[in-house]
């Protein structure tokens, strides 16, 4: 295991190179990006090693508030092609719909449509570079607390020039890709215990955070939380421990549309390391959206999902190892022209992760494989491998859109350089799971990144 811990920063720096040497080979300025960027979501290792660091106490409010966070430097290489077209890269500046060709054409009323397709396409980025930070404030009284994290993730670059028609709209002059704006409330929730008593607590959580911050899923939960949650949790020695979660949460409340969802977990039953979870969220709104539409085919969803994971004992694997998987099926989902009349609502992933990240010189990596179908997790709402979809376009509009109906696998590693400073990556493949449904499509990306803990 210790030349383990002087191969892994060998290892993250070659799977940096390979992707680099890959995507210089054949298709490769044609590529995958700030959607996918937006969609980012850290490896469970990654989450757990910067909650390690939330422990420096302001002593002047009684040592209740702590203060932690992190601050990242993180590059992108990505690359897809869907029915033959590039993604990504100069050659998708033919691509349509082109935001930057929509807001041209609004901008410059009068100038012949050649010579705004001509001048003002923008082609989708293949390599992006990103500034982040993260800071947060957990505050604890005696039966309630609150948690604030503000994230700050800005493109690199000198800052981009808002377009002004027959002003900076030459060819000729040296544009910039850097945000100094982007600022995004990730978390902002507080809670109560209304009742404990031995082993068993009841909690009530008001607020926003991601939903997968709260329920298990390696391929659902992505959309914010914005609502109520009521937790319950017990221990049964040497059976289970018990957890109960209930929540509602906003999804439009210009027509009073609402989502509801709970878990039940049984956690290391029998002592024998194994954990078995069942989720259901209900999404459909039977009634009309905002444009007048009833029942719309995407918010037909009602997802269960059964996830079983398994810790090895420190006797059979010395490395801290967990196995799991988990089965999605959308009970809401009915034939129609969007699938070519076929049925396709369900999904699986499996996975296995290796090592824990405390302190200076400890490693983990992992690796998963996800096969998602068309109906199975609404657009909004998957996380995770899925398809590469820059231009945002939704299944319901064009079959080849949206990010599901697709399978691919994934592999990823951390190391600690220092107690503070790590090193994180990640490589993945995707491909379309039916073309008849929504044509050809292969992505891949790499994604590396420097974060400094505190």
């Amino acid at each position: 295991m210790k030349l383990m811990k002087y191969l892994l920063p060998v290892a993250v720096a070659t799977l940096g190179l390979g992707a680099t040497l890959l995507a210089h080979d054949g298709e490769g300025t044609e590529e995958y990006g700030s959607v996918k960027e937006a969609r980012q979501r850290d490896s469970e290792a990654l989450r757990d090693y910067v909650r390690s660091k939330r422990a420096i106490t302001v002593k002047e409010k009684g040592g209740n508030l702590v203060i932690s966070g992190d601050i990242r430097m993180e590059y992108y290489y990505m690359h897809a092609r869907t029915d033959g077209k590039s993604q990504r890269g100069m050659k998708s500046r033919k691509l349509y719909p082109n935001s930057s060709i929509k807001k041209a054409a609004r901008e410059t009323k009068g100038l012949p449509r050649r010579k705004i397709l001509t001048d003002l396409r923008a082609p989708y980025k293949t390599s992006e570079f990103d500034i982040e930070t993260n800071l947060i404030f957990d505050y604890m009284a005696d039966r309630g607390w609150g948690t604030v994290q503000l994230q700050l993730s800005n493109l690199a670059g000198i800052v981009e020039m808002d377009r002004k028609p027959y002003i900076n709209d030459s060819r000729n002059i040296m544009y910039g890709s850097g945000k100094i704006d982007k600022i995004a409330l990730r978390k902002a929730y507080f809670g109560y215990n209304i009742w404990e008593e031995g082993t068993s607590r009841f909690d009530l959580e008001i607020g926003r955070r991601r939903l997968y911050d709260i329920f298990e899923s390696d391929i659902q939960y992505y959309s914010y939380f914005d609502g109520i949650l009521a937790r319950f949790s017990n221990s049964f020695e040497g059976i289970t421990d018990l957890s109960a979660k209930v929540a509602a949460f906003v999804v439009d409340q210009t027509v009073n549309h609402y989502g509801y969802i709970g878990e039940l977990g049984f956690l290391n039953i029998g002592d024998s390391g194994l954990d078995v979870k069942y989720s259901l969220v209900h999404w459909d709104k039977k009634g009309e959206n905002r444009y007048g539409k009833r029942h719309p085919y995407g918010v037909r969803f009602i997802n269960s999902q059964l996830f079983a994971g398994y810790s090895f004992s420190p006797d059979v694997v010395s490395m801290k190892t967990y196995l799991y998987g988990a089965y999605v099926i959308n009970h809401d989902a009915k034939r129609n022209k969007f699938t070519r009349n076929r049925k396709a609502n369900d999904a699986f992933y499996v996975g296995v992760k290796m090592g824990e990240v405390l302190r200076k010189g400890d490693y983990a990596f992992g690796f998963g494989y996800q096969w998602i179908q068309a109906q199975s997790i609404s657009d909004r709402d998957i996380s995770g491998i899925y398809r590469d979809n820059p231009r945002g376009i939704s299944f319901y509009n064009r079959r080849s859109g949206g990010y599901g109906n697709c399978k691919g696998w994934r592999i990823e590693g951390l190391y600690a350089v220092s107690d503070n400073w790590t090193l994180n990556a990640h490589f993945d493949r995707v491909r379309e799971l039916n073309r008849h449904i929504g044509g050809k499509h292969r992505s891949y990306e790499f994604y590396l990144a420097a974060i400094f803990a505190f």
